[in-house]
């Protein structure tokens, strides 16, 4: 599914009111018939309940007065406050508001905010306030309509966006609306996915208005992952051939460990394994291969040369020759910074020409000398970035505040500076390629906010992506196929959170471990494929307390 931003949406309406011929005012109704139905599902029954329309002059207004009238039909008794003034309303909404009093339904044109009294028993508001062209702080009388809303105690449903907030960055630059549900038309927009405007949204729904929008030739910003329309998706979960081995769902070398982190090499190897690599081995430092093997039963583990309780340079002989039966390489947690390890990535990122996933360690490395990856020769697989925002901020010289404030940009800006597909962690992950590609992930919650589940990522990521260059090995060149490799990415980030968010549905937020994402790893599996899609998919947002990454 298609993510836009609100120059694109209205190109896309554009396109289909102009060129297709779906007139404007019929896309109003079906907007409007959405919400209807969206509020009818999630609200329980309707009929005597006082709902307040809260609506602007421009086309979400429109919208509203279409809601109100659908929801006058299931038996609610609506009444609709017009900030603005009746005769400046574009003709589609001014259609539909004819249609509503014609109907005999109550409405209040050129409502003062600060006048207004609302029925205590109002059972619940819509916000049809502002749409996706609004920008900058709402002036009056939408400000004060945002003001009187926010104090309603009663359900709010806003229509395409919470009004107030940016579409397009996710800003909120004054008040704005604390939606419980957000019913967003025809494509998510980006700014929802953002914070801090995704803590306004409350639960988002994604609802059609009558055209298939994702067969448009148009640009887009980014799509939604949908594991129902994704070929990686059918070829990870579907059944395996009955005469394969180990060797036909990849090799993965785990580099990572050191005195004191032994725990995170073991979260990566058990999550490659359970995410469904034939094999995976843990080249770590030889002071804590036998604590490390004594912690893993299916994976195997090789002692490496090392020095303070850390790799050194003296392991890239035995790495390089590891190396060559490894399908890629999971590089990073754990492993410290001491400055002959450092040496020992910086190293390696120049001469290993195998699929790497660089997190943690690995990626503190690399921004200690990006020009390590000056020998890396183009024509050899991209690296698969990882970073928190710290990290980010770390690899692009600047702050976290800067990634926070521009997420988008700062995914992209690693993929294209790093020729990487980069995968920047938060509530809403983002991953891009250096042409600009973006995927925006849904899955996940704030009791994976915890030590390790970084780690589990990685070796999900590497247990899924060992098994899609297992398989097109024999095919083409894997240099050629971006567009497999991304969606493995997404598909591995996407189950991560898959199984964070079952793991929470069972042990809440607050007692969630890495080790249960791995344990229900195998559910997000089975789930994968006959989950609903996105279109009908209720996603979840929530406010978060402020953090700090480090």
């Amino acid at each position: 599914m298609r993510i836009v931003t609100s120059e694109q949406m209205r190109e896309y309406d554009r396109y289909v009111i102009e060129q297709v011929g779906l007139p404007g005012a019929v896309l109003m109704e079906n907007a409007g018939a959405a919400v209807a139905q969206v509020i009818a599902q999630t609200h329980g029954a309707l009929a005597g309940a006082p709902v307040a329309l809260f609506c602007g002059g421009g086309n979400n207004g429109g919208d509203g007065f279409v809601v109100a009238r659908r929801l006058a039909l299931l038996g609610a008794h609506p009444t609709v406050y017009l900030f603005g003034k009746e005769e400046s309303l574009k003709a589609d909404a001014a259609t539909h508001l004819q249609v509503l009093r014609r109907m005999g339904l109550p409405v209040v044109a050129g409502a003062d905010p600060h006048q207004l009294v609302i029925d205590p028993n109002t059972a619940l508001a819509v916000d049809a306030l502002l749409g996706t062209g609004s920008k900058g702080a709402p002036r009056e009388p939408i400000r004060g309509a945002i003001v009187t809303m926010n104090r309603l105690a009663c359900p709010i449903y806003a229509v395409d966006i919470p009004s107030g907030i940016d579409s397009d960055t996710g800003a909120v630059p004054a008040e704005a609306v604390r939606a419980t549900h957000t019913i967003t038309l025809a494509c998510p927009k980006i700014g929802l996915f953002l914070f801090p405007a995704a803590d306004y949204v409350g639960q988002l729904h994604v609802s059609d208005i009558g055209f298939c929008w994702d067969a448009l030739e148009l640009p887009s910003t980014g799509r939604l992952f949908s594991p129902q329309t994704s070929s990686v998706a059918a070829t990870i979960c579907g059944p395996r051939h009955p005469n394969a081995n180990k060797g036909h769902f990849g090799h993965v070398a785990v580099l990572a460990g050191s005195q004191g982190m032994v725990g995170a090499p073991a979260l990566v190897a058990r999550a490659a394994q359970r995410a469904g690599a034939g094999l995976v081995t843990v080249l770590t430092p030889r002071c804590i291969q036998p604590v490390l093997a004594a912690k893993l039963d299916e994976q195997m583990t090789l002692p490496l040369a090392d020095g303070e309780g850390a790799l050194n340079e003296e392991a890239l002989p035995d790495i390089l020759r590891f190396a060559q039966k490894a399908t890629l390489f999971c590089i990073g947690p754990g492993l410290t910074t001491h400055p002959q390890t450092v040496a020992l990535v910086q190293h390696l990122l120049g001469v290993l020409h195998k699929p790497i996933v660089l997190d943690a360690d690995g990626l503190n490395a690399l921004a200690q000398n990006p020009e390590c990856l000056r020998d890396r020769p183009e024509e050899a697989p991209p690296l698969i970035l990882t970073p928190h925002p710290g990290e980010a901020a770390r690899l692009l010289g600047t702050t976290t505040q800067e990634i926070e404030s521009d997420r988008v940009g700062a995914v992209k800006l690693l993929a294209s500076r790093f020729r990487a597909i980069a995968l920047l962690k938060g509530r809403y992950t983002l991953i891009a390629t250096p042409d600009g590609t973006l995927f925006v992930n849904t899955t996940g919650n704030p009791g994976m906010a915890t030590g390790g589940s970084g780690d589990s990522l990685t070796g999900i990521l590497g247990g899924i992506l060992a098994q899609v260059l297992a398989q097109e090995r024999n095919k083409t060149d894997i240099r050629d196929r971006m567009d497999v490799l991304v969606e493995a990415v997404a598909l591995a980030t996407y189950l991560h959170g898959r199984a964070g968010d079952l793991a929470c549905q069972t042990l809440g937020e607050a007692a969630l471990t890495a080790g249960d994402i791995i344990h229900h790893l195998p559910m997000a599996f089975d789930k994968l494929l006959v989950e609903p899609s996105p279109r009908s998919l209720h996603l979840q947002t929530r406010r978060l307390h402020e953090e700090t990454a480090v």
